[in-house]
């Protein structure tokens, strides 16, 4: 079973890919919409940076007690 943090990272994997594969469109075919598809990417890739460097500080700062 995989933890929270590896499923997070399959997450960051997606959205990076969806970012690259939207943009390379927009670049490459002159796809307006793609341009669209990759800006909202980028805006989800930002939220989830955001939401994660929150994790890692509470985590940092809250470490799980030792047993």
């Amino acid at each position: 079973m995989m933890s929270d943090w590896q499923d997070r990272m399959f997450e960051l994997d997606d959205l990076v890919r969806m970012v690259k594969l939207e943009t390379q469109t927009f670049y490459e075919k002159g796809n307006k919409s793609a341009g669209t598809r990759a800006r909202k990417a980028m805006s989800e890739l930002a939220k989830w940076c955001a939401t994660e460097r929150k994790l890692v500080q509470d985590k940092k700062n809250n470490p799980d007690p030792t047993v």
